[in-house]
């Protein structure tokens, strides 16, 4: 699913608190208007829209009843900083990728008592934790460190551009390879105007181009780091 498509529809608070209590546990439509205080004609509404998007699925027990829980494992990652908006929908599959260092309940040695079990899973449930914290620290670090540098790169640009277009194509092409198209749809300029400017910026050897799919790519120019 589009990942900017799924955020609208976390936009509304009560689907956000639907998932919040799906999340907990499978629910029948009256549970979750009673606990949300929400009529059940605009829960069954908000719960359409959460099944349609794949986050949520419904199944019948035994007295015929439809009930919901949450259908899919899935990470959703918002990024905003100065210089980049950036909306991005991981699917996790467990069939894939390394598989999880705690056991399964099935391989439980049979000398091995249920508490001593359950301790060992807490013990690895909170290592995973820990690791997550980790890692959204990295990220942070990451995000200043990005930061830092497209300020750098932006001080450069106004000292090697020869004019306003120059600068306004070295700052897209920092932030990703892109067509000639693309250029002049995201700057609102003349096709003739984005190219020249293109080609003159690689004859001075700043930016260069590749072909795929019979498409012009331009990227700017790959080249070793320096040091300082």
């Amino acid at each position: 699913m589009d990942p900017a498509k799924l955020l609208d529809i976390l936009g509304n608070e009560n689907r956000r608190k639907i998932i919040q209590l799906l999340a907990s546990r499978p629910c029948y439509v009256s549970e979750i208007s009673g606990r949300l205080g929400v009529g059940p004609k605009a829960i069954i509404s908000h719960l359409g829209l959460l099944e349609q998007a794949g986050l949520i699925e419904c199944s019948v027990d035994e007295q015929r009843r439809k009930y919901f829980n949450i259908a899919n494992n899935m990470r959703l990652e918002v990024s905003v900083s100065p210089y980049a908006y950036t909306v991005t929908l991981h699917d996790i599959d467990f069939g894939k990728g390394e598989k999880s260092e705690a056991p399964a309940e099935k391989e439980t040695p049979a000398t091995e008592d249920s508490s001593a079990f359950f301790l060992k899973l807490s013990s690895r449930l909170q290592d995973l934790k820990t690791r997550q914290e980790e890692l959204a620290q990295m990220q942070q670090q990451l995000q200043a460190e990005y930061t830092e540098i497209m300020d750098r790169c932006l001080d450069s640009i106004e000292k090697v551009a020869m004019n306003p277009v120059e600068c306004e194509l070295l700052f897209e092409l920092l932030k990703s390879e892109t067509t000639l198209a693309a250029l002049c749809y995201n700057l609102r300029l003349h096709p003739s105007v984005i190219n020249a400017n293109l080609i003159d910026l690689a004859e001075r050897g700043f930016i260069e181009y590749s072909i795929k799919n019979n498409q012009y790519y331009w990227k700017i120019r790959e080249t070793g780091v320096e040091n300082e």
